[in-house]
């Protein structure tokens, strides 16, 4: 009943000649060495990686118990008592690193974390030259910068930054310079971020350095009325230190000055307090006795407007006067362990505190 669909189907024939069968054969002969090389070469790099690359990986501790008894304006009474865990993993090949870990702060007596969060970075690491960049740990840093630059309670409680690192070691020295992202602007918020430098280098028992800090204070998305704040801390300094075998293993005595340099553009009006900063060391066997001192202007301008905020060092620094005196007694100093026990004095303008501090380092 249906119609016939059939189809005329034609045949048609294509005669080879002998040259073009050999250049055919050429051809795919070309395609298999290509393979072959191809083959070959993911083979050697597969090789060479297998016996260049490693796993890697850390586990830090780090305990801290911080008692503060104040009677000064500038400070506070207050006990800081926690923990922090970071652990990290990734992979190392050759000079570069690929890490990953988490950083996770405790307080007692609470049930809330009191800091959370990630770390992925990439480091090179070679003789002489290293970096990072990414959230990395806090212990990357080949020094910390001064107290008058850096409160110890920031540092208890951020163990990352968030940048860039770049360091150099030699013989008579190391520098470093990383950029930190505090802030990430908003309608809210302020876009904060800072520039640090610093280094030491020795002539024999002779040492000069510096510590340089810049903070970008801006403003939010739209200001609000809000203008920028500038604000660069500088700390050029030289010292000696010397080992001793009788009386002290070893002492170390510094000598530097200490310029802010403190503009809201509001009223485009530089504040520069300036002042002299000692810091001397003296140990014996597992005890240390460190003294710091400050005599110049007041530091941190314009403290009562913006705070911790943009002025990151510690508070007593704003008095004309300030001397620390800490004593430390360490019970664990080993490679990988360090606990140390000690008291501290501080005195401004007539005011004696005191405060107590008990440190575990596992690394």
């Amino acid at each position: 009943s249906f119609p016939d669909r059939r189809k005329t189907c034609k045949k048609y024939e294509k005669h080879i000649t002998l040259p073009e069968i050999i250049k055919m054969m050429k051809n795919r002969l070309r395609i298999c060495l290509v393979i072959i090389l191809m083959v070959g070469v993911a083979d050697v790099v597969a090789q060479n990686l297998k016996e260049h690359t490693k796993l890697v990986g850390a586990v830090r501790n780090y305990g801290f118990f911080d008692n503060r008894e104040v009677r000064t304006p500038y400070q506070r009474s207050q006990t800081l008592f926690g923990t922090m865990l970071d652990a990290e993993i990734g992979i190392k090949h050759e000079n570069s690193y690929i890490l990953a870990g988490k950083q996770v702060i405790k307080d007692f007596g609470t049930n809330s974390i009191a800091y959370n969060n990630f770390s992925f970075y990439y480091k090179y690491q070679s003789e002489k030259v290293s970096g990072a960049f990414g959230v990395f740990p806090r212990s990357l840093l080949q020094r910390e910068l001064p107290d008058i630059f850096l409160y110890d309670s920031i540092r208890y409680y951020t163990p990352t930054l968030q940048g860039a690192l770049i360091q150099y070691k030699g013989e008579n020295g190391s520098a470093e310079f990383y950029c930190n992202w505090l802030n990430r602007q908003s309608t809210t918020e302020r876009e904060i971020f800072e520039l640090v430098t610093d280094g030491c280098f020795y002539i024999k028992d002779f040492f000069t350095g510096w510590n340089m800090q810049l903070m970008h204070y801006s403003v939010p998305k739209p200001n609000n009325g809000l203008k920028v704040y500038d604000k660069a801390m500088i700390n050029p300094y030289i010292g000696l230190e010397k080992e001793f075998c009788r009386f002290i293993d070893n002492i170390s005595i510094q000598l530097g000055m200490m310029l802010s340099l403190n503009r809201d553009r509001k009223d485009m009006i530089w504040k520069t307090p300036v002042g002299l900063l000692t810091d001397m060391s003296v140990t014996k066997g597992r005890l240390e006795v460190r003294d710091r001192t400050y005599i110049g202007q007041a530091q941190f301008s314009d403290y009562d407007i913006h705070g911790m905020q943009l002025h990151r060092g510690d508070p007593y620094y704003r008095s004309n006067l300030y001397n620390r005196s800490d004593f430390n007694y360490y019970l664990l100093n080993k490679k990988y362990v360090q606990c140390y026990a000690g008291a501290s004095f501080h005195y401004t303008e007539g005011s004696i505190d005191c405060s107590q501090q008990v440190v575990l380092r596992i690394d």
